[in-house]
């Protein structure tokens, strides 16, 4: 019930304003984006994120690496010319489809649809590379722990993961403390009444420690952990370096 009404959320917002959807700046709203730049982002992103790993004690391949939650296919494009392949996954039908649209001179990216908290099309330790950033904090904790289980299920050993997701609220912020104090069944009459029906967007934290725990009973390895508050500042975000041995 509950992955149906984030899957709905995000049909809605993918048919809507698919772009703003991905990368929420106010001033991007209603087609502000303009393609160009915003696949730069995803550009600048990866290049910074495998800066990081190539300073990590891992050993990476640039077989295969998996987007999860590519929506139009942002980072999925920026991994292309580093991987042989890149498997770009999301929740959403109309996000999938603009980003098979934009993205077709990219031959080496699939994209694939999910039930948003398992990877039965993926084989156990399968991927070289896995990315995941401002995706799990719109999926209720129960989800975010089956994934994160996943993920560690595919990863090759020896591969990475990185991952971020917020571990609790900025209760010194308006909005952290709102969110805290009411949460998203309430906070989604307001989101309606403000943005409309179609732009909804649950927020769902993690907390650290149940994080690492999840983590290591997965039996994956933290190699490093870093204060990323890319959900803005209502929320304390951390980044997590993850490999399997």
């Amino acid at each position: 019930m509950m992955n149906n009404r984030i899957r709905q959320q995000w049909e809605a917002l993918g048919s809507d304003d698919p772009y703003w959807a991905v990368l929420s700046h106010p001033e991007k709203q209603h087609g502000g984006w303009n393609k160009d730049e915003f696949f730069r982002t995803g550009t600048d992103e990866i290049a910074d994120a495998l800066a990081k790993a190539s300073s990590l004690e891992v050993r990476l391949r640039f077989d295969v690496a998996l987007d999860y939650g590519c929506g139009v296919g942002r980072l999925s494009r920026a991994l292309s010319p580093s991987f042989q392949r890149v498997i770009g996954i999301d929740i959403s039908d109309a996000m999938l489809a603009e980003a098979r649209s934009a993205n077709t001179s990219f031959d080496n990216i699939q994209f694939v649809r999910n039930s948003g908290n398992a990877l039965p099309s993926i084989g156990d330790g399968e991927i070289d590379f896995i990315y995941c950033n401002i995706v799990l904090q719109h999926s209720p904790r129960k989800t975010q722990r089956s994934l994160l289980g996943e993920f560690s299920r595919v990863l090759r050993p020896g591969g990475l993961l990185i991952f971020q997701t917020p571990a609790h609220q900025n209760l010194m912020t308006l909005k952290g403390l709102l969110h805290f104090l009411l949460g998203n069944h309430v906070l989604n009459i307001g989101r309606t009444l403000k943005y409309g029906k179609a732009r909804v967007m649950e927020m769902h934290t993690f907390p650290k420690s149940d994080v690492l725990k999840t983590l290591d009973e997965a039996g994956a390895s933290v190699l490093k952990v870093e204060r990323f508050d890319c959900a803005g500042r209502s929320f304390i975000s951390y980044v997590y370096f993850v490999t399997k041995h």
